[in-house]
């Protein structure tokens, strides 16, 4: 019979980004040059509401954690965001 329990100390240590509670640490900044610099663009945007500004910056840092940096495409997607509408 083989002993399949985790008995590994490897096992049994807690992942970096989590919190003395056990809930996992979320990013609140990009961490990428593209991100950062797309997140002051948004914060400098003087026509958005808060609200507006905080879903900008976490799609920009959510974009980042699934696929590991802002492309070309995403950047002008936002951008597009940005702009007064011209109505």
């Amino acid at each position: 019979m083989r002993d399949v329990t985790k008995t590994k100390p490897s096992h049994h240590q807690r992942p970096a980004a989590t919190t003395r509670t056990g809930a996992p640490v979320a990013p609140t900044w990009p961490s990428t040059a593209e991100g950062m610099k797309l997140a002051e663009e948004v914060k400098a945007c003087s026509g958005l509401s808060v609200e507006t500004r905080a879903r900008l910056t976490r799609e920009i840092i959510d974009y980042e954690a699934s696929k590991g940096q802002c492309t070309q495409t995403f950047s002008r997607k936002l951008r597009k965001q940005l702009r007064p509408n011209a109505h």
